[in-house]
This record gives C-alpha cells, structure tokens and sequence, in this order.
C-alpha cells in the first residue's frame, strides 16, 4: 500500500513496523525521520543517508577522525593529532612530544590503553649511603677530635715562627745564644713550653669542655711489675726503630741520592752542669710536654673509638711533628711502643718514664761523644743500647708469657677503620697542619 504523507506540520509519520517481527531498535524513529527528510534525498549530499537500519550492524564502527590504517604510536609517545583530530585529517601533526621530553612521573594514557610512565635512565638521582644516628654521632665526634688537634698543631707551628722572630728582634741575642750554654737551654726549654704546651692545652680544655675527653690517667699504674716489664720493652722498641730509622736513610741516600738531615745542634757538653741542663732540655721537658700533647690530648679521646685506632693515630700525629725524616719512622715506632704502655698500665706516668729514659740514653750517648774519644764513645754507646736491647727482649718475652690476657680495646663503634681513618684525617685543619709539617720536612731533605 503506497503511503501518501507529505510531511504535514503537526502530523507524525506512520511508523512501519520492521519485517520478520523484529523490533526496532532505539534510535529506529530517528533513522526513519532522517531518511524522509527532503533534505537527505536521493540527490542531497549524503547519498547512503536513506539506506535502510540493518540489525546487528554498529552504525559508525570507526570514529571520524581516526585515518584506516593508521600506524600506532611507539611505546612511550603522545599520538600526532595530540588533542584536535582535525589537524591530523589536514595533515598537521601537533607537536609530537618525545618521552624524554615530558616529566617524568606523568602518564599519558594511549588512547583505550592504560600507559606506565617512562623514566629515563638519567633521570634516576644517585641514592646516598644511609649513616645511622650511631654512626653519625661518631663520626662528629672524631671529627671534634680532628679539629682541635690539627688547629693545636697549627698553633705550634705558628707559635715555633712567632717565638723565633720575637727573639731575632732583640739586639745581641743569637750571639749570647751561641756563647752561653744558659741562655740556650732557657730560649729552647720556653720555646718548647710557650710553642707546644699552650695549644694543645687549649685543644685539651676545649675537648674536655665538649665532654670529649675526661681527666688524664696521672695515677699510679695497675701493676708494678707490669709496668717495669713494658718500659723496658717500649725502649728495645725504641732502639729497633733507631736502627730502622738508620738503615732507611742508608739505603735512600744510596739508591736514590736523597740525603736526609736533621735541625743542626752546635750545643757541646764540657762539663756535669753542661750534661745536667741537656737532661733537663732534651729529656726532662719533652717527656712532659710531649706525653701531654700526644698520649694525653690526642691518644686518650680515641680509645673510645678503639685502641687500635688511637694508637695508629697518635703516633701518626707524634711522628709527623718531629719536621724531619731523619726522626719520623723512629718516632712513630716509638709512639706505638710508648701508647700501647700507657693503655696497657692506665697511666700517662708510664709514657713519661719511657720517653724520659729514651732521650736520657741519647744525652748519655751524646756527653760520650764530647768528652771521650770517638772509639771509646762509640764502643761505650754501642755497649749501651746492646744492654738496653737484650733487657728489653727479655722484658717483652716475659710480659706476654705471663700478662697476654690484656689485649687492646675493641672497637666500641659502628664506624670502620676506612671511616675512621677518613674522619680523622680529612678535616679541614687536620689537612692544613699535615701540609705544614710535610714543608717543613721537605727543607731537611737534599736532593
């Protein structure tokens, strides 16, 4: 039957049930109103605009402004069209952004497909060694102890300069200073005061007062005979660094023509006050002064981070302020000797005796030299550390036979010995006083 609506306003079209006793699916009116349209007739623009609902078929499978066969962005980009899907049917990509240029932590979603966000390798920020409290609580507190000893160094090396230039100043004084033997113990004796005692001093009072270091061990020590037994050991040690010391000068002067000198000494012992005052100068003064500043001030506040540690660093700092080579290796096999006694007995008194009797064998060596002849000087000082060298042997055998059951301190840190070395060391004053005592060992040293 021919159906014969004109599209009367206010009318509505018959609806035509679908064939085969479908029903029509929603949005079928629809369809059919914009098939009668006059202006989606054979003719308009739209040519298939009147092709009739087929079921089962979607009705735009692809979106408009996806292109057939489209090649699929690589993993980690923005599609080209980006935002506007008209600048892709003109041919315009906008901006495509490569993964490297967007931040990293944003994800930028593919389009129906869940995207992780890209992050490049160096994009990836270097992660810092965790240092537990414990551990930074040490290393602060060496670091306090590092500050205060080579700012004391520093202090003796400046003070050593200033002293001498206050001396030059006064009219007639390096003449009396050659002539009188007096006035030459009295200027070296303050000088060693005045240069070395003050600042390590300070640097005492400061640790102490940071609650780093508590009173010097000035006790009696824990064992007598203890005690009689490493004093004589220490001083074989001493000897054995002594003739160490001698082979490696011996050696480096003839393989590799490197002379190593000491500080001239022009004092001369003529007589027994000559010989009493170079004790209480070269023996009496530096065992006091000298035990103070490196067993007390620097040895005592590194045992908490074990006597290990402690012994290698203070005889470290010993031997370094000596200024020359000739004394350095002796002086540091010494210090280790001279600190393991006084940690072993628990008095600084120990390590006065041992450096007492030390230089007292020197000054007994050096009046042989002055007021014999050179072969019975050398054969009476030959003689000597022959003596010195046997007893202490014995000493040594003994003491470890029967007190081996007093080891060093372990370690009572979590830092290791590269940390603690490194703490130590590396401060900044610490760095300044070794490059002022390494120029002034380079002077005694002839090419």
């Amino acid at each position: 039957m021919e159906n014969n609506f004109n599209g009367t306003p206010g009318q509505q079209a018959p609806q035509t049930p679908p064939a085969n006793g479908q029903t029509a699916p929603p949005g079928a009116q629809h369809a059919q109103g914009y098939a009668q349209n006059p202006q989606n007739q054979p003719g308009a623009q739209d040519p298939q605009a009147n092709a009739p609902y087929t079921p089962g078929q979607a009705q735009n499978p692809q979106p408009p402004y996806t292109a057939p066969n489209a090649p699929r962005p690589p993993y980690g980009q923005q599609p080209p069209f980006g935002a506007n899907p008209q600048a892709y049917r003109q041919g315009q990509p906008q901006n495509p952004h490569p993964p490297y240029s967007a931040a990293p932590n944003a994800q930028q979603p593919y389009y129906g497909q869940p995207q992780r966000p890209y992050y490049p390798p160096y994009a990836q920020q270097p992660t810092r060694a965790y240092m537990s409290p414990e551990k930074q609580r040490d290393h602060a507190g060496i670091r306090s102890i590092s500050n205060a000893t080579g700012l004391a160094i520093i202090g003796f090396t400046a003070s050593s300069f200033i002293v001498s230039v206050i001396l030059s100043l006064i009219p007639g004084f390096f003449d009396a200073y050659d002539n009188s033997p007096l006035l030459y113990i009295c200027a070296n004796a303050l000088l060693s005061v005045v240069a070395l005692g003050v600042p390590f001093f300070c640097a005492y009072c400061f640790m102490h007062k940071k609650r780093l270091i508590g009173d010097l061990n000035l006790g009696t020590p824990v064992h007598g005979s203890m005690t009689v037994l490493l004093i004589f050991a220490a001083l074989m040690c001493c000897m054995v660094g002594n003739y160490a010391t001698n082979f490696l000068s011996t050696f480096v002067e003839a393989v590799f023509g490197i002379q190593f000198v000491a500080p001239s000494d022009d004092f001369t012992i003529t007589g027994l006050p000559a010989f009493l005052l170079r004790i209480a100068q070269t023996a009496m003064l530096p065992a006091l002064i000298e035990e103070f500043a490196v067993r007390g001030t620097v040895l005592q506040p590194l045992r908490r981070y074990g006597d290990k540690f402690a012994l290698l660093m203070s005889a470290f700092v010993f031997a370094l302020m000596h200024g020359n080579m000739v004394q350095i290796p002796f002086a540091f096999i010494a210090g280790l000797a001279i600190g393991y006694a006084v940690i072993a007995t628990g008095s600084l008194w120990t390590g006065v005796i041992i450096h007492f009797c030390n230089n007292l064998i020197a000054v007994c060596s050096e009046a042989a030299y002055d007021l014999l002849p050179e072969e019975t000087a050398a054969l009476i000082t030959l003689g000597l550390m022959a003596l010195v060298f046997i007893a202490g042997l014995v000493c040594a055998i003994v003491y470890f036979k029967k007190y081996a059951r007093v080891p060093l301190g372990k370690r009572r840190t979590q830092l290791d010995s590269r940390e603690k070395n490194r703490a130590f060391l590396c401060s900044a004053p610490m760095i300044i006083a070794i490059i002022l005592l390494v120029l002034e060992t380079i002077q005694y040293v002839k090419i």
